[in-house]
This record gives C-alpha cells, sequence and structure tokens, in this order.
C-alpha cells in the first residue's frame, strides 16, 4: 500500500432518498481493495471531499482492509444517514472517465413561419392598396364555422367527428 494522505471523510444526508452519489468497488472477494470508483462531483459525497481512487480503509468504527465487497455495501447500509469515513488519498489508481467537451452553440432549430403568418403576408399588400384590412376566421358569420367548432347546448365544445 502506497502512503497516502489520511482524510477523514463525514457524509451526511436527511433521508435514505437521497443517493450517496459514488461508486463503491472492490474487496477481498474479487482481489481488489475497496475503493471510490466513480464520485458524481455535485452530490453528498462529491461536495465532502470524497475523490475517485479513494482506499476506503474504515467505514464507522468497522476497518475495511480486508472486508468482502458485500460487507462494505452492508456496512454503509448500517450506518444510515450518517456515514463516517476513513479514506486513503489516491490509493487505487482508477481509469478517469472522460468528461465530454462542451460543443460549440449551434442553431439546432428549424426556421418555422406558422401559415397564418404566411397568409398576412401575402394577404397584405393587397388589404394596403385596397384601404382594407386582412381576412380573419372572425370576418365569417359564427353560422359559417366549422361544425366541430361549434358548442352544444350544454355549452361544451363538440369534439371532432362527433354528432
Amino acid at each position: 500500500m502506497s502512503g497516502g494522505q489520511i482524510v477523514p471523510i463525514a457524509l451526511r444526508r436527511f433521508d435514505t432518498s437521497q443517493p450517496w452519489g459514488f461508486k463503491l468497488q472492490g474487496g477481498s472477494d474479487v482481489g481488489c481493495p475497496i475503493h471510490v470508483a466513480q464520485v458524481q462531483p455535485k452530490s453528498i459525497s462529491g461536495k465532502s471531499g470524497l475523490q475517485n481512487g479513494d482506499l476506503i480503509l474504515r467505514i464507522g468504527e468497522t476497518d475495511m482492509q480486508k472486508a468482502t465487497h458485500q460487507q462494505a455495501r452492508n456496512e454503509m447500509i448500517r450506518a444510515g444517514n450518517d456515514v463516517d469515513l476513513v479514506v486513503q488519498r489516491g490509493g487505487v489508481a482508477v481509469k478517469q472517465t472522460p468528461q465530454p467537451e462542451p460543443e460549440e452553440e449551434k442553431e439546432t432549430f428549424q426556421d418555422v413561419t406558422p401559415k397564418t403568418y404566411k397568409v398576412l403576408e401575402k394577404e397584405l399588400p393587397q388589404a394596403e392598396a385596397t384601404g382594407a384590412r386582412p381576412a380573419s376566421i372572425f370576418d365569417r358569420r359564427k353560422q359559417d364555422r366549422t361544425a366541430y367548432t361549434k358548442a352544444d347546448k350544454s355549452g361544451y365544445m363538440k369534439t371532432y367527428g362527433q354528432q
């Protein structure tokens, strides 16, 4: 074991619905020391200072150097919402997950012109020339509007196709 810095980490959460935000790997059953494989930066563990590659020496008062993976998981569960870890910085070399490089801001939206706007653009020059206003659906008499927009006697609108 290399001589990395020994650091106490205190993890606290309000209830079990909040995840700790790190992946635990290793154990004597798989022939690898128990360590932190991945930490979510904005999680409880990330904000508490836990780092990728930290070797877990103790969970609470239980020594983890010869523990199996299942024993380590059980100890985390047993600790509840207040977990005290003792870790060794850089105790295990962990493959860093590549962070996606930010892409250039591209315009991903199509230039969409509504049909009513297109009709208005077409009719507006004619309306200005004659001094009238452009056509509107409200220019029609109420009886001329389509049947599926008419309200029945109860005041409810009929659905399309309903008689």
